[in-house]
């Protein structure tokens, strides 16, 4: 049986495509609101979002409209699969988004291609990590051309917003810029990766 939910977004900022961690937000969510235990988890982004979006359980028959898949493991130890549809339905607001607050409390170690965020903001957990990405990404490789996207992440679990830092981020592998991967540390604990492309 299919599962299907809509999704509606503002835009962030001035940006004119959703932002990975609003529909990262979202489908969370919507989750928690199920009360589903899950670990495992894996969002991956297959094409820029410029309106709202269709979740459904059944994969499209036409691959050129799915933007994302999400997975995770359930309490019942079963292996879920979600994807994301781009629909006809046009998205009129946005929001400020002045990421450049999480940037100017972070502390960058170019030698260790690592960046710490040692307290809370008021930002939540994945646009906490994908900002710091970003920046760590743009001071490491300054003369790179294009523009960083956030493509995956995964999670042996969902993060609790309230968890107390130090976060930190390891860049792990560059494979020739078209995909970085960069490890998650709570605590110094890995709890997963983030994966940023330069398109």
């Amino acid at each position: 049986m299919d599962e299907q939910y809509n999704l509606e977004f503002c835009f962030k900022g001035d940006r004119t495509y959703v932002h990975g961690t609003d529909i990262y937000n979202k489908i969370i969510k919507n989750l928690a609101q199920k009360e589903v235990d899950y670990i495992n988890i894996d969002f991956s982004f297959h094409g820029v979002v410029k309106n709202n979006i269709l979740i459904s359980s059944i994969k499209p028959e036409d691959e050129e409209s799915l933007k994302l898949v999400y997975k995770y493991v359930d309490k019942e130890k079963q292996k879920r699969i979600f994807y994301g549809v781009e629909t006809n339905e046009i998205i009129t607001c946005r929001y400020k988004y002045p990421e450049e607050d999480i940037f100017s409390v972070c502390h960058i170690d170019k030698e260790k291609e690592q960046i710490e965020l040692s307290l809370n903001t008021s930002y939540s957990f994945i646009e906490n990590i994908v900002a710091m990405n970003k920046f760590l990404l743009e001071q490491l490789f300054p003369d790179a051309k294009g523009k960083w996207y956030f493509t995956r992440l995964q999670l042996s679990e969902i993060i609790d917003e309230n968890s107390e830092y130090p976060l930190r981020l390891r860049l792990k592998n560059n494979f020739n810029f078209k995909l970085t991967k960069s490890e998650i540390f709570l605590h110094d604990k890995l709890v997963g990766f983030i994966y940023f492309s330069l398109v």
